[in-house]
């Protein structure tokens, strides 16, 4: 028997990053449970009607650029062998905008620096506006809730939902984890962190710099467009799903309230209008103070860049370890000490559809000790590690 398949993990937070490290561990024969202190799957970031997937790329390469690339791949491959999209309401189709020389310059030399095939992207005209634009034909609209919920589907974990993460803790006679939720008290071996910005009730993570960001977006009905493909530009206009299309989104780091502003819906209007004009005849005739809104929180770091992989023990830091200190006769060296089994995999910010399913196999595979052909500078780069050897170096810790 696979010795995986007498273990168990919890994953904390059912939302697309959850989902994703559950259908990883599906693929490890791990009894998984899900924990969740909303009602369902998919209430909170990964609840909005449609979302946008398609990579970030950078004129040359970067690490982030090259697990950007990765993941959109890893995206569209588990798509296809998981035949999601016959489950999941989908469009196939973006148009990135490039509408300045530093854009055109960028994007048009991305395509060469990361030898990306015209079948993932090419330059094209978007037909709307004539304007340059970078087509991904394979690139995506789609349900976030569905796709979320669909991958639980596959996982088959077991659910418990209206029940949210107390406290957890290492048991120190054999290693495993006692964690303490609302309802009960779970004994699991690995614990995966997927939780979005409840993250700030967990003492063990609180020296991550992450924050809330708050995003609203407006839902236009759909025969108000006629646009084929979902259009990018600063913010974005999706193509039709279910009879709407959604304009988004705003970005707010400061002001967090949860009710909608009818402002910014004014704002993603009037820049969709500016950007694209022959979009429609009759601007002024549309009394967009009608459309329905929704504002969700999305979980940022502070290089925004996504966090994953095994936690940091913080308490255990030996702090009298200097960096000024590193290149002196015989000088320690800096250890970061780790919950062996315990994972995170948190800010996705605004590409948790793109990013989420390349980062919980690499999330899943490190704790298992599993061996993935992904190249080390890549994992480290996303590892909670990095802020912790920032704040060293800085002499900031303590």
């Amino acid at each position: 028997m696979n010795p995986s398949q007498s273990k168990t993990a919890l994953v904390v937070g059912a939302g697309i990053a959850g989902a994703s490290v559950c259908y990883a561990l599906s693929k490890q024969n791990i009894k998984t449970i899900l924990l969740e202190q909303e009602s369902s799957a998919a209430e909170k970031a990964s609840g909005n009607p449609i979302g946008v997937v398609y990579p970030f790329l950078t004129k040359h390469k970067t690490l982030e650029s090259e697990f950007s690339l990765l993941a959109y791949q890893y995206f569209l491959e588990l798509w296809e062998s998981l035949d999601l999209g016959k489950r999941v309401p989908h469009v196939d189709g973006i148009h990135f905008l490039l509408d300045s020389t530093s854009a055109y310059d960028r994007y048009s030399h991305s395509l060469h620096s990361h030898h990306i095939p015209e079948t993932l992207a090419c330059l094209s005209k978007e037909p709307n506006s004539n304007l340059d634009a970078l087509l991904f034909p394979k690139g995506k609209a789609v349900s976030p809730v569905f796709l979320t919920k669909e991958l639980i589907r596959i996982a088959n974990p077991m659910e418990h939902y209206n029940s949210k993460l107390i406290s957890w803790e290492v048991n120190e006679e054999n290693g495993n984890l006692i964690c303490h939720t609302e309802k009960e008290i779970l004994y699991v071996d690995y614990l995966f962190l997927a939780q979005g910005y409840q993250f700030v009730m967990d003492p063990k993570l609180q020296w991550i710099p992450m924050k809330q960001v708050r995003g609203q977006i407006v839902r236009i009905p759909s025969s108000i467009f006629q646009n084929q493909f979902s259009i990018l530009y600063g913010d974005y206009l999706t193509a039709e799903i279910g009879g709407e299309r959604v304009l988004g989104a705003s970005f707010d780091e400061f002001h967090l309230e949860e009710e909608t502003r009818q402002k910014e819906t004014f704002d993603l209007w009037n820049g969709l209008q500016t950007k694209l004009p022959n979009l429609l005849p009759n601007w002024k005739e549309i009394e967009i103070q009608n459309f329905g809104t929704r504002v969700s929180f999305r979980t940022q770091s502070q290089d925004r860049h996504p966090v994953v992989g095994k936690l940091p023990n913080h308490s255990l830091l030996d702090t009298s370890v200097k960096y000024q200190n590193l290149f002196r006769k015989n000088a320690k060296t800096f250890q970061i000490p780790y919950y062996e089994t315990v994972g995170i995999l948190n800010g996705l910010g605004s590409r948790g559809l793109t990013h989420a399913l390349l980062a919980a196999e690499i999330l899943v595979c490190d704790l298992l000790s599993q061996k993935l052909e992904i190249s080390d500078t890549i994992k480290k780069a996303l590892k909670p590690d990095r802020f912790l050897l920032r704040k060293w170096k800085r002499d900031e810790l303590t």
